[in-house]
């Protein structure tokens, strides 16, 4: 079987499971309730080994590689799974990178979703970075952590969270420790209410990941994948928006005929559908670039180009979708605006889509400075 083959079969297989188990109306549901995520989906994604899909087989996971992760997360995506993946994935490849014996220890429970983790670093318009109010101290029982993250994705999911922390010696390391959020997260009200947001207090032991030689590295990798898997969710986000808006545009009739058939419906809605498929083949040549290379700058640039793109992608074909839909696609009933969330929500979950275009840039010119040097 071909990786295309393989790849379609994969997507089907998970379309399937999330007909059955992630409705609209249940992800609507969960979102209006007292629930921040979905832990029932969550065990059947492990069931099926969803959670595993990018580790090695070597550390219990699938051996698929970021490339079958991304398209997976483009499928949870069209159905605003609410399923804690970014920072799950994340977490995976910061250990991966690492290759220490804590790493060794922790990959094989993320791998099988027994273990939820999360990312709790400091957040600017640029990225990820040391986490400003939290300590990392050194005694004779080890490391432990103590301080206070604002803001920290999935929290409420989060049993386990990769920290970027300052140590006694003023040099950046990254630490696990684990957490009991019933007793050290506080919810914050998020405008995706599909992807829960938590202040975090830490104040407990801590094993050390990696010290401040391979720290800009691993926390490098975590990010990248990250970015590479929120870019496939909101890829499926924009498709499912463009989907919704088409159908829509076929059946509303107006002065005698569909919608559709107007200009500037039409028009907006090609405009939707090649954002959305130029996004989908910029993250897949991002992921591939993972898989290949994770380390390389090319690597670096591929992985922002694709996500600023899809998060630009996905904002735009969800506000098209609420437009083409008038006055209902303003309504609390109808999903549009749950989609315009998730999407506007993303974009502020790692780093601006215009920093990341920077970056590009930034890195572009660096290459090219080190080559006229050579």
């Amino acid at each position: 079987m071909s990786e295309a083959e393989i790849e379609m079969e994969l997507r089907s297989s998970i379309a399937r499971l999330l007909r059955d188990r992630c409705a609209i109306e249940t992800v609507a549901a969960l979102a209006d309730g007292p629930d921040h995520w979905d832990e029932g989906l969550w065990s059947a994604l492990t069931e099926v080994g969803v959670p595993g899909l990018a580790v090695g087989e070597e550390h219990g996971g699938g051996g698929a590689g970021f490339a079958l992760a991304a398209a997976v997360q483009e499928e949870l995506g069209r159905r605003l799974a609410p399923v804690p993946t970014v920072g799950q994935v994340a977490v995976q490849a910061a250990l991966m990178a690492a290759g220490s014996d804590t790493a060794e220890r922790w990959l094989p429970r993320l791998a099988s979703g027994e273990v939820v983790a999360g990312v709790a670093v400091g957040r600017t318009a640029d990225g990820w970075g040391v986490a400003d109010d939290v300590h990392a101290s050194r005694g004779s029982d080890g490391w432990s952590l103590h301080g206070h993250v604002p803001i920290v994705a999935d929290a409420a999911a989060a049993r386990l969270l990769l920290v970027a922390s300052i140590t006694d010696d003023g040099d950046p390391s990254l630490f696990l420790t684990e957490i009991d959020p019933s007793t050290a997260v506080h919810a914050l009200e998020a405008l995706d209410a599909t992807r829960s947001l938590g202040a975090v207090t830490l104040d407990g032991p801590a094993e050390c990941v990696t010290g401040p030689f391979k720290y800009d590295a691993v926390l490098a990798a975590a990010e990248n994948a990250a970015l590479v898997i929120l870019a496939a969710d909101v890829v499926g986000v924009g498709a499912e928006a463009t989907d919704l808006a088409v159908e829509y545009a076929k059946t509303r009739h107006q002065f005698g005929r569909a919608i559709g058939s107007f200009q500037a419906i039409s028009h907006r809605a090609a405009d939707m559908f090649v954002a959305v498929e130029s996004a989908r083949a910029l993250v897949a040549a991002a992921a591939g670039a993972l898989d290949e290379d994770p380390g390389s700058s090319e690597t670096r640039i591929a992985v922002r180009l694709a996500a600023a793109h899809a998060l630009d992608a996905a904002v735009a074909a969800t506000q098209g979708c609420v437009q083409i839909h008038g006055g209902m696609g303003f309504t609390w009933e109808h999903p549009a605006h749950r989609y315009l969330r998730r999407a506007k929500g993303a974009e502020a979950l790692i780093a601006l889509p215009d920093r990341l275009r920077e970056q590009a840039v930034t890195a572009v010119l660096h290459s090219r400075k080190e080559d006229s040097h050579a």
